[in-house]
């Protein structure tokens, strides 16, 4: 009868001390000198800007602009541009969805726990957060100083049109249409363009919340920065 000797088991190689990081003191050191600078950075600030508090809140007197916490102002600055559900609740709930699913759409282990994967995918990230800048910015000023809801109204359409339709069409047009550039620009596989979708997700992120922040004003329109401090109606 026959045997089979054992399969002798791997046997794993041990790291040296300098591939290593503990937790103290490379960890904890750098996190606890992070917070003291950020503790000491915010206490300057507090001393130097002149932030003063406003009245109490008065239900029957609403400030102009009425604007949302600044972790808000982005949701807010849809709902200027779309249906209040599609703004404050699709939107947002879909972007979220999409980002839970990333690792089941792209599980190839190439490149994992790497910064853009390679240097294509840097350049690809820089190309789209230069696109979601141009193309957001453009849209926002079109939308406040042209309007699709004005030109709509003037063709006699719904306004389901303007609050659904278009911009649901802006949105997955926009986002495709990335997609295609930098397969054809970089010959972008699956994990780079993901990668692009969600360099210009983060962008519009930013985008949305710095208009929202500094660049509206009285009535939630368009002001300079320097413009809307002296407006309070």
């Amino acid at each position: 009868m026959a045997t089979t000797s054992p399969v002798p088991a791997q046997v794993r190689p041990r790291r040296e001390r300098e591939e290593e990081l503990l937790v103290w003191p490379d960890l904890v050191f750098v996190e606890f000198i992070c917070a003291v600078l950020f503790t000491m950075s915010f206490t300057v600030m507090s001393a130097l800007v002149n932030a003063p508090l406003i009245n109490r809140a008065n239900a029957d007197v609403t400030p102009n602009p009425s604007k949302a916490p600044w972790y808000f102002l982005n949701l807010q600055e849809l709902l200027l541009h779309m249906h209040p559900t599609l703004a404050g609740v699709l939107v947002p709930g879909g972007a979220l969805a999409l980002l839970a699913a990333i690792p089941y759409i792209d599980n190839t282990p190439q490149g994992t726990g790497r910064w853009f994967t390679d240097p294509i995918g840097k350049t690809i990230s820089i190309y789209s957060i230069f696109y979601a800048l141009i193309l957001n910015t453009g849209m926002i000023v079109f939308d406040e100083f042209v309007g699709v809801r004005r030109l709509v109204d003037l063709a006699g359409l719904p306004k389901v049109v303007t609050e659904v339709i278009i911009p649901i069409a802006a949105m997955y047009g926009l986002s495709y249409l990335l997609v295609r550039l930098v397969q054809r620009r970089f010959g972008a596989d699956r994990r780079h363009w993901i990668i692009a979708l969600f360099s210009g997700f983060f962008a519009t992120f930013i985008i949305l919340t710095l208009f929202g922040t500094a660049f509206r004003g009285p009535g939630m329109h368009l002001f300079w920065p320097w413009e809307t401090a002296g407006r309070s109606h």
